[in-house]
């Protein structure tokens, strides 16, 4: 029988839910979204879909975000208040 420690155990279990994050998101293409803004990252931590996903849903008072891929900027959003068009844009509500 394999025995594994309890930190091993909590370690494992406590980053699944983070790398789980974007399957909880509507996803849109090429849509920006507005509205209160919560945060803003520019940090290449941040710069793809996912990771922006995985930071939204890591924090309660998110609901969507944008990823402007031009700028580099991962915005999380309080609420929405409206979208447009954005080719460079990649946006996701929580579901």
């Amino acid at each position: 029988m394999i025995k594994i420690s309890p930190l091993a155990f909590l370690l494992v279990f406590a980053l699944q839910p983070l790398s789980a994050a974007t399957l909880d998101f509507e996803t849109k293409e090429n849509i920006a979204l507005s509205g209160k803004i919560a945060t803003v990252k520019t940090s290449k931590k941040y710069s793809d879909p996912q990771k922006c996903a995985a930071f939204c849903a890591s924090r309660e008072s998110c609901v969507a975000f944008t990823l402007d891929t031009k700028r580099g900027s991962c915005t999380l959003l309080k609420n929405v208040s409206s979208e447009k068009d954005s080719s460079e844009s990649y946006s996701g509500f929580k579901a």
